[in-house]
């Protein structure tokens, strides 16, 4: 019984001070990413293409995480869908991220606040950031692609989905 308490009490701890396979992101990369979210811009749109879409790399000082940041634009009146149920006949949109050889996500994309739409959908508008961080073990690479698949709409007409990528070259930010 002793036995069985130990062991329950140490999963309990490493559960509770993690045991992750996902490391601690740096703070300075943090703060290298809230600056650099802030200042990128992605390109002005229009009513026949209402989303644009940006994108780069801040690398920790060390280079051992990277964060890739997109920054997507949509025209006033126009929006994407964030969340969308099977009963409803708009296409949610998805983040795309293709990484060469080591180099891993840490954890999962960071979204900004979707809001209500109606009928259980929610959406994006405006200004959107997004960010995923990753662990470099090693570069054997030169580009990474990220990007976006989405459908936009505004009150009166949706346009079909589109996707849209970015090449970011990872040797020239090192």
């Amino acid at each position: 019984m002793r036995i069985k308490g130990l062991i329950l009490l140490s999963i309990l701890l490493i559960l509770q001070f993690g045991w992750s396979q996902n490391p601690v992101i740096s703070s300075e990369l943090k703060q290298k990413v809230a600056v650099t979210a802030t200042k990128l811009k992605a390109i002005d749109c229009h009513d026949l293409d209402p989303l644009s879409l940006n994108a780069t790399i801040v690398w920790s000082q060390d280079k051992t995480q990277l964060a890739v940041i997109m920054k997507v634009n949509l025209l006033h009146g126009w929006h994407i869908y964030s969340y969308v149920p099977k009963s409803q006949p708009y296409i949610t949109s998805e983040l795309q991220l293709n990484l060469p050889d080591g180099i891993s996500k840490i954890g999962d994309w960071i979204k900004p606040l979707d809001e209500p739409y109606n009928d259980g959908v929610y959406i994006y508008h405006g200004e959107l950031v997004f960010i995923q961080y990753c662990k470099v073990n090693s570069l054997n690479h030169d580009i990474l692609t990220c990007g976006i698949y989405y459908q936009t709409c505004d009150l009166n007409k949706c346009y079909p989905p589109e996707e849209k990528q970015k090449n970011l070259k990872l040797k020239k930010h090192l």
